[in-house]
């Protein structure tokens, strides 16, 4: 068995392991410029002291996921209402479900890049046909919408029935019954950090407009009130794309402040435990996590013209008879 550890000098401990290995871990403590000071400053960007993500990569607690609110940060100045104008593009964000919901945030993008959840689609128990006719239902006639975004493991093939041997993927079900393709989503895990910046700009922006934030939330107290940061550092973190979401999508919102880390199984001082997050009302943070990782940005969309005016059927025709597009169709609902 490894020997307990030792501790050689400040910040630094040592163990014997059984193969005759010696394991040294470093604390940042061991440089006499990293004080508390800089340890709550820096610990910003990770969501605080008392976060899972600065608990494991500085205070080397690999246990510290446990429980740990995903998004500590996430507080009352993130709800904010912005009548959508010409200056923010419209995207839709797909999570596909059936047992789990099916859910569809509506989101705009500005020119800066800001993403704001404006409006929410949750359903159980659906098929994707019904779905989609509900998500083009909610979308008003005179709404542009740039893309829809979707989770990238609908390109998994199921069969249609158990006699069927030709299985198709969940995504050709959605662009056929949307009527268009959508477009994969980035689901990287880095999109976790992405929503953390994107929520931490809110704040830092507050503090550099007003000087303070004026709320209940315990972190932007401790961290944005007592903790002194130089304007580079709100700048820094001010210049990250934000994240916001209406007072209406009371859904998504509960469950951002809900999402937790899984609980560490295992000896993990041995083998550090991956940093999972708890697959319970996830789906909504999904789409939010899709949203913000994705390269979407604030594009014109062309005016939709009027169904069954002039210009709309001479523009139908000359699709139909363009035999790019057939084809690009034809591979779609293949």
């Amino acid at each position: 068995m490894a020997t307990d550890w030792t501790e050689i000098s400040r910040g630094v401990r040592e163990r014997m392991l059984d193969t005759n290995f010696r394991h040294i871990r470093i604390h940042y403590h061991a440089d006499p410029l990293k004080d508390e000071s800089w340890a709550k400053k820096t610990s910003i960007r990770y969501g605080g002291m008392q976060s899972a993500k600065w608990r494991r990569e500085m205070e080397i607690d690999y246990s510290a996921v446990e429980g740990q609110p995903v998004y500590p940060m996430l507080c009352s100045e993130h709800v904010q209402h912005y009548p959508l104008a010409d200056n923010w593009a419209v995207y839709r964000v797909v999570d596909h479900g059936i047992r789990h919901p099916c859910v569809c945030l509506w989101v705009g993008v500005n020119r800066h890049g800001d993403r704001h959840v404006f409006r929410e689609y949750y359903m159980v128990g659906k098929t994707i046909a019904f779905n989609c006719e509900q998500i083009l239902r909610l979308t008003p006639d005179d709404e542009n919408v740039i893309q829809t975004l979707i989770d990238p493991s609908t390109r998994q093939r199921v069969p249609i029935s158990s006699k069927d041997k030709a299985p198709v993927s969940i995504l050709s079900l959605y662009n056929q019954s949307f009527g268009f393709a959508c477009v994969l989503a980035d689901n990287s895990r880095a999109g976790y950090d992405t929503v953390r910046d994107g929520l931490l700009s809110v704040l830092a922006r507050k503090v550099i407009r007003e000087g303070n934030l004026d709320n209940d939330s315990e972190f932007a107290k401790e961290y944005f009130g007592e903790v002194e940061l130089s304007s580079a550092e709100l700048e820094f973190m001010a210049h990250k794309p934000a994240l916001t979401f209406e007072p209406s999508v009371r859904r998504v919102f509960r469950e951002m402040r809900n999402l937790r880390f899984k609980e560490v199984t295992g000896d993990v001082t041995q083998k550090a435990a991956p940093e999972e997050i708890m697959d319970f009302e996830d789906d909504g943070p999904d789409c939010v996590r899709y949203a913000m990782q994705s390269k979407i940005r604030f594009v014109k969309a062309d005016k939709r013209l009027e169904k069954g005016s002039h210009l709309w059927e001479l523009a139908r025709r000359r699709m139909n008879k363009n035999p790019r597009y057939v084809n690009r169709r034809k591979n779609i609902y293949a």
